[in-house]
């Protein structure tokens, strides 16, 4: 793990609390530091706001003195212990403080103790929550997005960006809306500049900032992190415990889901089909949707080492496979496609292209929403995120195959949510539990019932794949 190149680690899922007060409305500031029991941290690639508790053990009543009335500012620092730390490898929130919005009394643990436990997110939160976005804009849709983030009237973010371009010029009115629900249209029409002209857009908040990217640009970035199941305790050459090596072994993993059809087919994971209706030359036009004719289309974690999840073997009753069920989801829109501006004029600006974004969008995102998904809880690193790509290796667990791996689960990953625990009774201890997920399966392909051995092995019906053995 060169990420980390320190010989200060202890032991796998240490950290260091560097930094932990609240400071009240009026401005008073107070050290709870020394009295934390607990912080808990979540992050969701759905949700575009971490959020999070804090439990400490109050001993000189700071919730009646200070008071603590849920409108604090909460600053909190966290860290691996390593040599050359920075923004990217700890949680700091001391230059953009959290919110602490509601305060849970527990129970008493002595005759002058209570535990109490505070809820807490970020302000860019509550200042969707307080804004209204009336207002018009032009140009790139990914510029647009952080105008309304960076915007003092509206959410007023200092923090970091990271942008994955849009190649969408837009005019667009915001009719007193909310300003993630602006976000939130923004991108559902938008495509990838970088990355197959991906519309599977996602505004999302880690610890490291806020951020715009799609699937498929997450499934093309770099590998971060390297996790097995049942390793050992990993041990440097001198013979005594490796915390580094340590960090990327699993402690529990669950299986969660490995696809349901029945919902695959239903949700439009699989297949759908769009009808529009163009009023201005009164026509009525369809387009469908089928995962297996865009697979190659589309970034998967493994890249050119992956296969689909479904098996391309037709049902023997209806000689469908569950790719060509469009009818059992459709959307229904109206276009005018006589007011569009061809592609060659110099008019910059486009429609929303529903025809284009709408199925393949909701077809990726019910692919990891509905694909092949594991709970893992692994030693705390405050280098993690949510949407970083990981490996991960699970043995196979029949004592029948030969195989050390198991394929079916073993692969790239994408973390979709995460839970940061960091505890101090007798030690400093952090460790993570995730929620991975990936739309397709390393190794073979799926058999397709009635086809030769050389089509299993190489090409079937037109889709060209990389076998893994």
């Amino acid at each position: 793990m060169s990420y980390i190149s320190n010989s200060e680690l202890q032991y796998a899922g240490e950290y260091l609390l560097e930094e932990c007060r609240i400071i009240s409305v009026t401005g008073k500031e107070y050290d709870i530091k020394d009295l934390v029991e607990e912080v808990n941290v979540y992050e969701d690639i759905e949700d575009a706001a971490i959020s999070g508790s804090i439990i400490v053990s109050d001993t000189t009543n700071i919730v009646m003195n200070l008071p603590i009335i849920g409108e604090e500012r909460l600053i909190l620092k966290l860290s691996t212990p390593q040599t050359s730390p920075t923004e990217e490898t700890i949680i700091d929130y001391t230059l953009n403080p959290l919110m602490i919005y509601k305060i849970n009394r527990q129970q008493g643990i002595g005759e002058n103790a209570q535990m109490v436990s505070m809820e807490f997110t970020t302000p860019e939160t509550l200042r969707n929550q307080s804004t209204r976005v009336s207002q018009s804009y032009s140009g790139d849709t990914s510029e647009i997005i952080e105008k309304i983030l960076r915007d003092e009237t509206y959410l007023n973010s200092k923090k970091n960006f990271y942008k994955e371009p849009t190649a969408n010029m837009a005019k667009v009115v915001f009719p007193n809306l909310h300003p993630y629900r602006c976000i939130t249209q923004l991108l559902q029409m938008s495509n990838s500049k970088d990355n197959g002209d991906s519309p599977a857009y996602l505004f999302y908040e880690s610890t490291k900032g806020f951020h715009l990217r799609t699937y498929d640009g997450l499934c093309n970035d770099p590998v971060q992190f390297d996790y097995r199941d049942n390793v050992a305790t990993r041990l440097t050459p001198q013979g005594t415990t490796d915390p580094i090596a340590n960090l990327e072994t699993i402690g529990n993993y669950e299986v969660v889901a490995t696809k349901n059809s029945i919902s695959s087919v239903g949700n439009g994971m699989l297949s759908s089909k769009l009808i529009q209706h163009d009023i201005y030359n009164k026509k009525i036009n369809t387009h469908k949707y089928n995962y297996l004719e865009n697979y190659d289309r589309d970034i998967h974690p493994d890249n050119g080492e992956s296969n689909p999840i479904v098996s391309e073997a037709p049902d023997p009753d209806t000689n469908k496979n569950l790719s060509q069920y469009e009818d059992t989801r459709v959307f229904v829109t109206t276009t005018a496609s006589g007011y569009s501006f061809s592609e060659d004029s110099n008019y910059p600006y486009q429609s929303d292209n529903l025809e284009r974004t709408l199925q393949r969008r909701v077809g990726r995102r019910e692919q990891f929403g509905g694909g092949i998904i594991l709970n893992l809880e692994v030693p705390g690193n405050t280098m993690i995120k949510i949407g970083d790509k990981i490996s991960v290796e699970l043995g196979a667990s029949s004592t029948l195959s030969d195989k050390k791996d198991d394929d079916n689960l073993s692969g790239n990953y994408i973390i979709m949510r995460l839970r940061h625990i960091f505890t101090q009774s007798q030690e400093y201890k952090h460790k993570i539990v995730m929620t991975v997920a990936k739309d397709s399966k390393r190794g073979l392909p799926y058999p397709a019932s009635g086809v030769s051995q050389t089509n299993y092995f190489g090409k079937s019906k037109g889709l060209s794949r990389t076998i893994v053995t």
